[in-house]
């Protein structure tokens, strides 16, 4: 009978020394939820009131932190280096919240008239909010019922072209629309839950 308590005992003891290395390993290799937090705050500049976090995951096979949270009533999510805070990814974008353009998308707003050398043919590029109207047109929304989360210039196969991508009751709308003429390339709707 002493015998199997002291197997029992020693059984408890190791597995309590390899939990608590276990601990003493993650407090000491990774951020802490609330050091995660803090860096979804700092980046958005918003105040930790406005933000309503929905789920901050520690995914261990990426080393990385899955953060959902919710501004204004609607999600965002980031992806945090669990180890050095690193934002991987994330697609909360503070001037679609407050319906205003950064400098850059401003710049890429103003209407440029290209005349093709060759044959002598003006062409009139599209502005951003052109580019949103279309994209709205095409998806048969209203602006009013949608949240922008992305709206830029990119290039895509050397061709510039606007990235507009939005939601609509919990749908994620792609859009790829070209500068030059306002014609739709690309889209993709799919759902967010």
């Amino acid at each position: 009978m002493k015998k199997a308590l002291i197997i029992i005992l020693s059984i408890v003891a190791i597995l309590l020394v390899i939990g608590i290395g276990i601990f003493i390993y993650m407090k000491v290799t990774y951020l802490s939820e609330n050091e995660v937090k803090e860096i979804v705050i700092n980046d958005t500049g918003l105040n930790s009131n406005d933000i309503y976090f929905d789920n901050v995951d520690l995914d261990m096979e990426d080393n990385a932190y899955d953060v959902d949270f919710y501004y204004n009533n609607v999600e965002y999510e980031y992806k945090i280096d669990a180890k050095n805070g690193r934002i991987i990814y994330n697609n909360f974008n503070i001037d679609n919240t407050s319906n205003q353009n950064n400098n850059d998308t401003n710049a890429t707003n103003e209407t440029n008239e290209n005349t093709n050398n060759n044959s002598n043919i003006t062409t009139t590029e599209i502005t951003l909010d052109e580019a949103k109207n279309i994209a709205l047109e095409h998806a048969q929304l209203n602006e009013n019922d949608v949240t922008f989360t992305k709206t830029q210039m990119d290039t895509d196969d050397g061709k510039q072209v606007y990235d507009i991508n939005f939601i609509y009751n919990n749908e994620e709308y792609d859009y790829e629309i070209a500068v030059s003429n306002g014609e739709v390339i690309s889209y993709s709707k799919e759902s967010i839950r």
